[in-house]
């Protein structure tokens, strides 16, 4: 097996990985209940040619090897109790891949081989098996980082008054580009093609956001059901890019990526998952850190530790209160940001990451107060999904102040407000003009927030106004998977029509809708696709839905979309060339003068509190500095009737002119009488100068 004897020495505990050095690589993994780790390199047709056993210094096994380069093939086999009943399943006849590779060789696909029990034995996961693993496991690949390392780009650095956000997926934005070449679709390449930053910035947008880009796993589950993982939100390596994204193997076309963004003045952020792994459940397969250290860097059941406590919904959650899984997840974060320059970061089930020892979440978790402190980490952008599924799982404005959150809240009243829905129109109101408060050492901080109405979980915004209930049948699932509260409404036809009026209702709410995102105080973030108007049939859990569902549509010629396209970019454009209409939203709420915000009844007199009760589905709110003698006047009507409004009576003097109106076309004319007629479902913005 083995064609030549490698030179080795003991090697060196720090970094973890494989680092490049000038006579060779230095491996180094942790693992505090193994007995014994043995590092396997691989020829380029798999086949396994040397095993080198590893020094111990406390909690880190190391080895040096001479004469190795970058490219060379590796993975671990660790060895240990097997003892599921104590949270142990190590098993060395299973390949495993190093949680800090840079690289791999290709796609994570179950394979049985994987298990660490013998499938069909009457005691399951009691049962050891002995089946090698490596044939049906990627390799990790020895990288040297400084060959990407330099040049730096130089980042926007947009403030997130500033920030656009749009939601996209590597594969799914550029598959279906014809602009592209056919090799480079689907993949980094593809996102840094003139044709797409083109579109992009045509469109106005400052951010992308990417769904996850690091290596992951597609499950037993799904392969049986002929589907595949598409969002990516089952991890094993959190520093290697799926394989299936780069058109070649050279991890340069990252950095070229980032670099083409940068000059063109947009951001990248990462979606990056922490929270758990795509190892699974109990019963899952041994593809890292579960047969590396498996009671280390899980969180288990206290009396059965064969059982994960599961605050994900995906079958384990990482311990990110365990020294190791705290410090592999800080190290592959300062590795996205320092080598391939990322912007910033949004943290899934975000408050997994501050749950404590005994399973309780808390804005002063280890994993915050380093993000804090980090020279390269504080300095990037931090959003938090602040929710997930375990005890006190929904923390909004509970995450420390320099993190900004995914504000569901938002999400919510803003779909149900639109949908008609009565009892909305005050809390409407209340998250277009306030920030999210929070508590911070007993004193009151106002924190960032995004807001959305649709992200990649859910129903695209057409879809919102298409279909009353989730049509999921193509996951192949019984249609039991995804949401089904999703505050949406069909505008009186489930599903596809050809009926004129009810598919210009619907274009009349989205409009309303996206009006209410863009103008409201908050980031705004649009999901990939919603501004063609995209539609998935109703799914709204296509996480496995690697194709035409997902992907971008580019070759529409229909006038409906290109219209709506034009519509989405006239609003990105109102809320940059207003950014004082942003900057009194933001500080509407302060005791200050010169900044006010009054809410309107259609006579013009101030709301009272009980003119929110009832039936009200429609109200209009006003913004001012007198100092700049500036004023902007908003109007929503979600109601059925058109609703005639007052202009404010102490502004008589003021000169309104609409800078939009959702129901009608542009060219609006300045406004002469005292009142305006607002159309049924409807949003309108206007600006008012002496």
């Amino acid at each position: 097996m083995f064609s030549q004897k490698l030179k080795t020495d003991i090697g060196f505990p720090s970094p973890l990985g494989a680092s490049i050095h000038d006579k060779g690589v230095n491996f180094s993994l942790y693992s505090h209940h193994a007995e014994k780790v043995v590092l396997c390199f691989f020829n380029s047709w798999g086949y396994e040619t040397h095993h080198i056993s590893m020094n111990r210094t406390e909690d880190i096994w190391h080895v040096f090897v001479h004469n190795i380069k970058a490219g060379q093939l590796y993975g671990y086999r660790v060895y240990g109790p097997y003892d599921p009943i104590n949270g142990h399943l190590f098993n060395g006849h299973k390949l495993l891949l190093d949680p800090a590779a840079k690289q791999i060789t290709g796609p994570i696909l179950f394979h049985g081989t994987q298990l660490p029990y013998i499938i069909g034995h009457k005691k399951r996961e009691f049962s050891f098996s002995k089946s090698d693993s490596a044939p049906f496991t990627p390799k990790c690949i020895v990288v040297n980082e400084t060959d990407y390392k330099q040049p730096k780009s130089t980042k926007p650095f947009i403030p997130y008054e500033k920030t656009i956000i749009y939601e996209t997926h590597v594969k799914g934005l550029t598959i279906k580009n014809p602009n592209l070449p056919k090799r480079v679709r689907g993949t980094f390449a593809g996102l840094s093609h003139p044709s797409t930053l083109h579109y992009l910035k045509t469109l106005g947008v400052t951010t992308i956001e990417l769904l996850p880009i690091a290596a992951f796993n597609t499950s037993e589950h799904l392969l049986n059901l002929g589907m595949t993982n598409y969002w990516g939100y089952d991890p094993v390596c959190f520093m290697a890019p799926h394989t299936s994204y780069l058109s070649s193997r050279n991890l340069q076309e990252i950095k070229t990526m980032v670099q083409a963004y940068h000059s063109a003045g947009i951001e990248i952020l990462l979606d990056v998952v922490f929270n758990h792994t795509g190892e699974g459940g109990y019963m899952g397969p041994l593809l890292s850190y579960r047969g590396i250290d498996n009671a280390s860097y899980y969180r288990l059941m206290p009396n059965e530790a064969r059982y994960y406590i599961d605050d994900t919904g995906c079958g384990n959650t990482f311990n990110l209160s365990h020294p190791a899984a705290l410090q592999i997840t800080l190290q592959a974060l300062r590795y996205w940001a320092e080598i391939f320059d990322i912007d910033g970061f949004r943290f899934d089930l975000a408050v997994t990451l501050g749950r404590n020892g005994d399973n309780n979440y808390t804005p002063d978790a280890a994993f915050f107060k380093v993000l804090q402190k980090d020279a390269v980490l504080s300095k990037v952008k931090l959003i938090s999904e602040p929710w997930d599924l375990g005890p006190n799982g929904y923390q909004l404005g509970n995450f420390p102040s320099f993190f900004s959150e995914w504000d569901g809240e938002f999400r919510d009243v803003t779909r149900r407000f639109w949908k008609g829905d009565l009892g909305q129109a005050h809390t409407m109101f209340y998250h277009m003009t306030k920030p999210i408060i929070g508590e911070k050492k007993g004193k009151n901080f106002v924190l960032k927030k995004i807001n959305f109405i649709t992200a990649h979980d859910g129903f695209t915004l057409y879809d919102l106004v298409s279909y009353n209930y989730k049509h999921n049948d193509g996951n192949k699932e019984q249609n039991r998977d995804g949401n089904d509260a999703n505050y949406s409404w069909n505008s009186g036809v489930e599903g596809h029509t050809k009926k004129q009026d009810i598919l210009n209702f619907r274009i009349q709410r989205i409009k309303a809708m996206l009006a209410t995102l863009f103008l409201s105080n908050g980031t705004p973030m649009l999901l990939g696709g919603d501004e063609n108007l995209h539609t998935q049939n109703g799914n709204n859990n296509a996480y496995c839905q690697d194709n035409k569902i997902s992907w971008k549509q580019w070759n529409t010629t229909k006038k409906i979309h290109l219209d709506f396209f034009d519509f989405v970019r006239e609003l990105i454009h109102i809320r940059g060339s207003n950014p004082e209409l942003i900057n009194l939203l933001i500080h509407a709420h302060e005791n200050h003068q010169e900044n006010h915000i009054t809410a309107l009844r259609p006579d013009g007199i101030p709301m009272g509190e009980t003119d929110w009760h009832g039936y009200v589905r429609s109200f209009s709110f006003y913004v001012k500095d007198e100092k700049k003698e500036l004023y902007y006047y908003i109007i929503l009507n979600s109601s059925d009737t058109d609703i005639e409004y007052k202009t404010p009576e102490h502004t008589q003097k003021i000169k309104w002119k609409i800078i939009l109106d959702t129901s009608k076309e542009n060219n609006y004319p300045t406004i002469k009488k005292k009142s305006l007629l607002v159309s049924a479902w409807s949003f309108i913005l206007l600006k008012g100068t002496y």
